[in-house]
């Protein structure tokens, strides 16, 4: 099924994703008895009827993390899985005002889009009649012929989780790994300190045998572990050794800073790399 906002592509012969309006990676992993959809995007439409193009197995929701970009979209199914952390953070951006911004942010960046979503219908979209369900550490999801194992991963946001396939060597990886923008932006009541981030990455290359590509929920895919290690130092201390030369950036979220390191493109705000320096003092 191909339409103007989402794209299809299948990476394997049990593996799809979902890409929202060239920006957002939703990835349907299939089993032989259950399916998970990682991510829902927005929802400027509904992804289901993408879903069930491929396949007919029960689907379980599954949100790496509670961000607009990746959650809203939760609005068009019953259920949704997701870390018990980021169930605040997902509903405080369930407003018809913040969906606003991401129509007019997106209609803005691909025009194309004009006429294309049925603005009124998204707008008035709700969670108000999704149920949650909470994952952690360690949950597995049974899919019949494989097995998803959450691992959380503290960072990007506080509840912030991904999927392991140890069978495949495949890491959903969420916004928390990517060749994308990584955000430090707002303050810590929302997003963790570098030192739980830090604490995250190492878990992970705990993990690294059992890691052979990692899937994004934004940009290219797979990409390799290198950008866990690229990050680790990024967060340990080259950032804090050489923000002074980093650029502005604005977006509608706010305006700050892009700090570029090998394969790391992170985003922050002065006052939150205030806040991590003052740590190390």
């Amino acid at each position: 099924m191909c339409g103007q906002v989402y794209r299809t592509e299948q990476i394997s012969k049990d593996l799809y994703v979902i890409t929202e309006t060239e920006s957002v990676n939703c990835y349907l992993i299939l089993g032989t008895e259950a399916a998970v959809l990682f991510d829902t995007g927005y929802g400027y439409e509904s992804l289901e009827p993408y879903v069930r193009e491929i396949t007919d197995l029960p689907l379980l929701v599954v949100l790496s993390h509670g961000d607009p970009d990746h959650g809203l979209g939760s609005s068009w199914f019953p259920e949704v899985y997701l870390h018990e952390l980021d169930c605040g953070k997902l509903i405080r951006n369930d407003t018809r005002q913040m969906r606003k911004k991401a129509l007019e942010y997106r209609l803005n960046k691909m025009p194309q889009l004009k006429g294309k979503i049925e603005e009124e219908r998204y707008l008035s979209q709700t969670l108000q009649q999704t149920r949650f369900h909470f994952l952690e550490e360690g949950d597995n999801l049974e899919l019949g012929s494989r097995r998803l194992e959450v691992i959380h991963t503290p960072g990007h946001s506080y509840g912030h989780i991904m999927l392991l396939d140890r069978k495949n060597r495949l890491l959903f990886s969420g916004d928390q790994v990517t060749a994308h923008n990584v955000w430090y932006f707002f303050s810590e009541d929302q997003q963790a300190p570098f030192i739980m981030a830090q604490r995250s990455m190492k878990k992970l290359l705990k993990e690294k045998e059992d890691i052979r590509e990692i899937y994004a929920g934004h940009d290219k895919y797979p990409i390799s572990i290198e950008y866990i290690y690229d990050q680790l130092e990024c967060l340990q201390y080259e950032i804090k050794e050489n923000y002074e030369k980093d650029c502005p950036f604005h977006s509608f979220m706010g305006d700050g800073f892009q700090h570029s390191y090998k394969t790391v493109n992170m985003i922050y705000s002065m006052d939150r790399l205030n806040k991590e320096l003052e740590t190390d003092i």
